[in-house]
């Protein structure tokens, strides 16, 4: 078998967009040019994916801000646990697939209730994953980068059990559903991959449920402290958000938690407007009582 021959960008770029429109699939495209490891080779396909679904003409108001991944950010994505152990002509058919967009804060990303169009991949800012009960809303978890939500509905093509929002800019990789389906049918690998993803969640709701179940709001808030400062290695904790959102993600009212915080400067913290200075760590642990099989993201 003959290879490929090796063909410049510009003659690429001449003759994808026509590939496109009749569709050819990213594999197919990769293969013209002989190569799957060329992480510039996925993102110029996915330029003409783009470019070819939404022309500046007929582009979709919330597909304004659509880009192209950048090497690092590709690097992230294809070093997440659940794409690293995929072959790379599966990996590059299911990336070419993907758009990459831009999102300022407070957009609605997905609603409970509805079903899951793509899978989505945060690859830089914050999501709140929360539910709606009347006029009430709950905060269920946050979504940090470079990780995958919400992977069940896109799995089992189910309709979201909640719905997620931006709580900054973001950028987002959105994957078709159907096309992550797909792979998951043919790929054991991806597929077993899958599956862990899947535990993992699991085992983290059944963390947080226990952690609800088993402490006080403001025990939930002292262990969310010493969280954050584990996290980025500070002895200070920077909120993130608005207070209403940490109240609804420790399960209280924003009154109650200007109450919580009160009660923690008796245990270690001083509060600085959105920042909480950790003055004794220990007398804060000693309160909190963090566990193992609650707080430890790796158990």
């Amino acid at each position: 078998m003959t290879t490929p021959e090796k063909r410049s960008e510009a003659e690429i770029a001449d003759t994808t967009y026509a590939q496109f429109a009749l569709g050819q699939t990213a594999t197919d495209l990769c293969k013209e040019t002989g190569t799957f490891s060329n992480i510039h080779q996925i993102q110029l396909v996915q330029l003409m994916a783009i470019t070819c679904r939404f022309d500046n003409c007929h582009r979709p108001a919330h597909f304004q801000d659509v880009t192209v991944l950048r090497s690092d950010q590709l690097v992230q994505v294809m070093n997440l646990p659940l794409f690293s152990g995929m072959a790379e002509e599966t990996l590059a058919d299911l990336l070419g697939a993907a758009l990459l967009q831009q999102f300022p804060p407070g957009v609605v990303l997905l609603h409970e209730g509805h079903h899951a169009d793509f899978l989505h991949v945060l690859i830089d800012g914050l999501v709140e994953i929360f539910t709606t009960h009347g006029e009430q809303e709950w905060g269920i978890s946050l979504v940090s980068p470079v990780t995958t939500f919400i992977l069940a509905a896109v799995v089992s093509n189910q309709p979201y059990l909640n719905s997620a929002r931006t709580l900054s800019g973001s950028n987002i990789l959105l994957i078709p559903a159907q096309r992550v389906r797909d792979i998951f049918d043919r790929d054991v690998a991806f597929a077993r991959v899958v599956a862990k993803e899947l535990a993992v969640a699991y085992r983290s709701s059944v963390k947080k449920l226990k952690g609800y179940m088993a402490r006080s709001t403001v025990e939930r808030l002292a262990n969310w402290i010493l969280a954050e400062a584990r996290q980025d290695a500070m002895e200070s904790v920077v909120i993130p958000f608005d207070r209403g959102t940490l109240a609804s993600h420790i399960g209280t009212t924003r009154e109650n938690l200007s109450r919580n915080l009160a009660q923690l400067t008796q245990h270690g913290v001083r509060i600085r407007g959105r920042e909480i200075v950790i003055d004794h760590k220990e007398l804060l642990q000693q309160f909190a009582r963090p566990q193992r099989f609650i707080d430890d993201p790796a158990s």
